[in-house]
């Protein structure tokens, strides 16, 4: 019987590991910030590593929320984070001027 060769795989710098998400369940974590426009106060939930705000809230208890959700249960994880057409667009305050009263 033939004698079975031991594949050797070389690894480079900058090489990313294979398999698994890019993403770590400790990398992936939101915050909330305070923020003033014009008058007005607004919360900004970001999501880090990537920086992007993911949704703005008028009540702090809203952002609050949020944030806690989704640092206990990282829904988002297998998808590398929020995406893109589910955030705010910078500039856009519709929201701030068509609120429902309940």
């Amino acid at each position: 019987m033939p004698k079975q060769r031991k594949q050797k795989v070389r690894f480079h710098k900058g090489d990313k590991k294979p398999g698994g998400a890019n993403l770590k369940e400790k990398d992936l974590y939101y915050t909330k910030k305070m923020i003033k426009r014009g008058r007005k106060i607004v919360w900004q939930v970001t999501e880090h590593p990537r920086k992007k705000v993911v949704k703005e809230c008028f009540f702090e208890e809203d952002a609050a929320d949020f944030v806690k959700f989704q640092n206990k249960h990282k829904v988002w994880l297998v998808n590398g984070g929020i995406p893109d057409f589910l955030c705010p667009r910078p500039g856009d305050n519709a929201w701030l001027k068509y609120q429902t009263t309940v």
